[in-house]
């Protein structure tokens, strides 16, 4: 068998020929004959014959990069897979560690409250709570305006319906020097009352209307009252404009000792003893109603700290207060007394003086005693020309050191005074008495 030029056998080129075709081109037209004898027949080749191949590079090419866009494409999924679950782990993670976190602080929140004290009183079953606006509803009709007129002019205070014949309470300094007294009912009209007693020291007065049929106002027991449960006051402050006015708070404290000083000579008069709330009370607001949260008057407004302070106002016990009505409306008089269950006379020594020193021509320096008040126990002990100097251990150089000290005592507590008296110092143990 005959060779060709290029060293192998014709018949086994073809079928390498037809092989390479299929596997890479795909068709058996790639293959190009060079030299071929058309009539020769196959086993008697006498020509020398030639093969040729041509490669498709283009087409590998195209399919390597569709290949290759297939490997990029899915990579790109596989790495959008893997990030997307991490991004959820990581919000997993950190999801059930703020979960946590909540629920630690959850836990001991519970644990605070649950050592927290509550105090609850049982109510009556006949009678609830009551919203701030049923309050006014309940109250508002047995609250009245009071104006008086005066020798230099007149004022304005508040009062409270006690009974349905016409009695009503107010505050003691609402009709000092009263000439007339008129009473404003809810609706408006006017009505003349008259002023059936007073006891000032208590700061209450009872004025009288004519007619039948008023609605009178409920009473609860100031006793009965609790630091920081609710408080509304009724009242007209500033003037009859204002009539009818609304305020709420809180009990801020009971049994508070307030003490009343002279507003001319700063001297003590007197120690009250009050409510004291946060509701707003004002000028105009005496005399009228301090209401629990069941629509009952616990309390009679009667002042407001100093200005400056807010939030600070005072009420009379209602207990103590309707002892002293009910005997005002039974003797139909003004009461005077030292010593009640809301307020108690100033404690004094029964004396009067003034200050010296040296330069004075005195001997020594301190209160001079010029008049002893007959009936006071000073006038056992003391006598006229006697210098103070010094009561409970502390010097005394003026009149206020002694008032500074009394003002701590009641009637009945004793003072040990130092007394310069002829060239000599003793010691004199007085008993104090109310003002007489």
């Amino acid at each position: 068998m005959e060779e060709n030029k290029f060293g192998i056998d014709p018949e086994e080129g073809k079928e390498e020929e037809k092989a390479a075709e299929e596997e890479i081109m795909g068709s058996e037209t790639e293959a190009e004959r060079i030299s071929e004898e058309p009539d020769a027949a196959p086993e008697e080749k006498t020509k020398e014959e030639t093969y040729a191949f041509r490669w498709n590079y283009t087409e590998q090419d195209n399919a390597n990069s569709e290949a290759a866009r297939k490997k990029r494409k899915n990579g790109m999924k596989i790495y959008a897979i893997v990030m997307t679950a991490a991004f959820l782990i990581c919000f997993a993670l950190l999801a059930a560690v703020l979960i946590i976190d909540d629920f630690a602080n959850i836990t001991e929140t519970k644990i605070i409250e649950t050592e927290r004290t509550i105090y609850v009183r049982e109510y009556d079953s006949e009678s609830g709570v009551l919203t701030i606006s049923e309050i006014a509803d309940k109250v508002k009709p047995s609250v009245v305006g009071i104006e008086i007129t005066t020798v230099s002019g007149g004022g304005v205070g508040t009062g409270i319906i006690m009974s349905e014949d016409g009695y009503i309470a107010t505050n003691a300094h609402v009709v000092e020097g009263a000439q007339s007294v008129t009473v404003i009912m809810l609706d408006g009209s006017e009505k003349e009352a008259e002023i059936v007693g007073r006891d000032t020291l208590s700061d209450l007065a009872v004025v009288k209307i004519e007619g039948e049929g008023y609605p009178a106002a409920e009473f609860g027991k100031s006793e009965e009252l609790l630091v920081g449960e609710l408080a509304v006051a009724i009242g007209t402050p500033g003037g009859l404009e204002l009539a009818g006015t609304v305020t709420s708070g809180i009990i801020s404290a009971i049994n508070r000792n307030v003490k009343i000083f002279d507003e001319t000579t700063g001297a003590l008069q007197k120690t009250m003893t009050l409510i004291q709330t946060s509701a707003s009370i004002n000028k105009g607001n005496s005399g009228g109603p301090l209401i629990n949260e069941r629509g009952q008057v616990i309390g009679i407004n009667t002042l407001k700290l100093a200005d400056g302070y807010d939030g600070i106002g005072f009420a009379i016990p209602i207990d103590g207060a309707l002892e002293i009505l009910d005997k005002i409306i039974e003797t139909g008089e003004d009461i005077s007394e030292n010593n009640t269950s809301i307020a108690q006379k100033r404690a004094i020594i029964g004396i009067k003086g003034g200050a010296v020193n040296q330069s004075s021509g005195a001997p020594i320096a301190g209160v001079y005693v010029s008049e002893i008040y007959e009936g006071y126990d000073a006038a056992n002990h003391l006598k006229v020309g006697d210098i103070i100097v010094g009561i409970d251990g502390y010097e005394v150089l003026a009149i206020d050191d002694i008032s500074a000290v009394i003002a701590t005592k009641t009637a009945g507590d004793t003072v040990t005074l130092k007394v310069y008296r002829g060239g000599q110092l003793f010691d004199a143990e007085i008993i104090l008495d109310y003002e007489k």
